[in-house]
């Protein structure tokens, strides 16, 4: 899960759902929508009839802190202190275990894990890298994480069962970007079959070629299933696992394409879209993700998978949707550059937003200091 990056995994504070109640400078309620044709409709519509509970890290310059908010609750409860900028990845691996990311000073990373109803926290992996991104198997019997020399840009994947680790080497990473486009994510497919990894930087094709890799493995075995083919393909990122079923959703140059086992071939799903930050929804009939318009300003988006149909959602700037309930998908507010912006003409604002896919409706949460939303921290109750 994920703290990318700049905005899921990386090197920048991750900071997920930072919430009202946890500290300054979150606001106490929420402001109506800026847009004139929701802000008439927000109110508890926007808010899910099925419950959810979401972790996040709220950061400062000099502590970051992990939290846990719960849909029928009024308040994040606290779970865990860290140091400044150490925590990153939160994500449930059942719904009394929680996973995170600790990264120290020095370069090292750990893999902690924490029980909700005893507080008891443990390292499940130590490395002298940086751990980028890791994924439990949804049997618990495999705990797979990505690793980054920082010196000398190897990668590693560790795959762990058994308490035996069988590392695979993989492309070597000079670097991070800043760029959307830098992508890193490990799944397990539903039936925990595969193994989805994709540790993608693509830049300017003209002067900073694709680096990192796409892949997809066997579990039982490591050894690899699917690489995307050669060509159109070599930009293969921005992916997601359907529900249910083992089936990868991508984008390359083409378009969103699609992967599943029993295919001989390699599905195109949507010819020409350039989708970033997919999410499933729970009945996995449709994906929200962000699309950029002429002027690369972002705005999230609906696919049903079973009509082939997009769909609006807010005419503002938005990104970084992600699926909550059936009914319901936050995303970030994004405002137009002050200075200096690497990423694009626009960037997040900070502010989260409530879209109710049922009645069009938007509302606006009270959450002020967020960077980044994401999907694996979501635990539906």
């Amino acid at each position: 899960m994920t703290a990318r990056i700049p905005l899921r995994h990386g090197l920048l504070p991750a900071l997920l759902l930072v919430l009202a109640g946890c500290a300054t400078p979150f606001s106490a309620s929420p402001s109506p929508s800026s847009s004139p044709a929701t802000s008439s409709r927000a109110s508890a519509t926007a808010t899910p009839s099925a419950g959810f509970r979401i972790l996040f890290i709220a950061a400062t310059p000099t502590t970051s802190d992990l939290f846990l908010y719960d849909s029928a609750s009024s308040a994040p409860q606290h779970l865990v202190s860290l140091g400044a900028d150490a925590g990153t990845d939160p994500q449930f691996i059942s719904a009394q275990k929680i996973a995170y990311i600790d990264s120290t000073n020095q370069g090292t990373s750990r893999i902690m894990t924490f029980d909700l109803s005893s507080h008891a926290s443990a390292a499940d992996a130590s490395e002298s890298g940086q751990i980028l991104a890791f994924a439990y198997s949804h049997d618990g019997s495999r705990l797979a994480f990505l690793e980054h020399d920082a010196s000398s840009g190897k990668a590693t994947l560790h795959i762990r069962t058994g308490g035996q680790d069988n590392p695979v080497s993989l492309n070597a990473v000079a670097g991070r970007g800043v760029s959307r486009d830098d992508e890193v994510r490990l799944q397990y497919a539903p039936d925990d079959h595969f193994l989805l990894l994709v540790d993608t930087f693509v830049g300017n094709q003209a002067l900073a070629p694709e680096t990192g890799q796409f892949l997809v493995l066997r579990a039982g075995d490591n050894t690899v299933a699917f690489l995307p083919p050669s060509g159109t393909s070599t930009n293969a990122t921005m992916a997601v696992w359907a529900r249910g079923a083992d089936r990868v959703y991508y984008r390359d140059a083409l378009g969103v394409r699609s992967w599943d086992p029993n295919a001989t071939s390699v599905g195109t799903v949507v010819a020409g879209l350039h989708w970033y930050d997919p999410s499933v929804s729970p009945d996995g009939r449709t994906i929200a993700f962000a699309d950029f318009d002429a002027r690369f300003v972002p705005h999230v988006r609906l696919y049903d998978l079973a009509g082939h149909q997009p769909s609006a959602t807010s005419s503002q700037a938005r990104s970084h949707p992600v699926y909550v309930s059936a009914d319901t998908l936050w995303s970030l507010e994004e405002q137009a550059c002050q200075g200096e912006c690497l990423s694009g003409p626009t960037r997040p604002t900070g502010k989260v937003f409530a879209y109710n896919v049922r009645t069009n409706s938007e509302t606006a949460l009270p959450f002020t200091d967020v960077q980044t939303l994401s999907d694996l921290a979501v635990f539906a109750h």
